[in-house]
């Protein structure tokens, strides 16, 4: 890892970034999601930006993620929450059958420090900066008192899959993988988990 790595948390003018970064995570998911929700004369990506700004009330809002920065360049980014059944809610619309395999798996990672999109800019891996990330939602985790983290990731995505696993993630469950449009072939999608060890609370 460089030197110059910082890890810290984000803030409002890295909402552009973040919106990026957040549909490089879900593998174009948001930008489908965007899609559906977008209104005539509004940019689906100025949606989700505005949100991730100012929607404190949303678990995408700026204050639920970390950035990996060098120098002034952003590198990467982790959002990350305690997930509860108040953060589920029942898919409707074109979107419902995507959504419904992962908000199974969410519904069984209830209490857990869910992370729920990692990513880095592709000029930027190989650098540790993902295990970077992931350790420091590991310490976010252990702040607020819990000692199990979970995320999802694609079986078309077998390099973050390896990386998780290197680091103690295990299978918890898994779902098929609802195509949409611009998406990956088949698949499913992976419930992984870690156990925290040194928690603090």
């Amino acid at each position: 890892m460089s030197n110059s790595l910082k890890i810290r948390p984000a803030s409002p003018g890295d909402s552009g970034d973040l919106a990026i970064i957040a549909d490089m995570a879900t593998r174009g998911l948001s930008s489908f999601l965007w899609t559906a929700v977008a209104s005539e004369g509004k940019p689906p990506f100025e949606i989700w930006r505005s949100i991730i700004r100012g929607d404190q009330a949303n678990t995408i809002h700026h204050s639920n993620w970390l950035v990996a920065q060098s120098r002034a360049n952003v590198l990467g980014a982790v959002n990350g929450y305690t997930l509860s059944r108040t953060h589920l809610t029942a898919p409707t619309g074109p979107s419902a059958c995507v959504l419904e395999p992962l908000n199974e798996l969410k519904g069984m990672a209830i209490g857990t420090w869910y992370i729920a999109a990692i990513a880095v800019f592709p000029e930027a891996r190989g650098r540790s900066v993902g295990s970077s990330l992931l350790r420091f939602a590991e310490q976010a985790a252990r702040a607020a008192s819990v000692d199990e983290i979970t995320l999802m990731v694609g079986s078309f995505n077998p390099r973050a899959r390896n990386l998780y696993e290197s680091i103690g993630f295990k299978r918890l469950a898994d779902r098929t993988f609802q195509p949409f449009r611009g998406s990956d072939p088949e698949g499913y999608w992976v419930l992984m988990s870690k156990t925290l060890k040194g928690r603090t609370g």
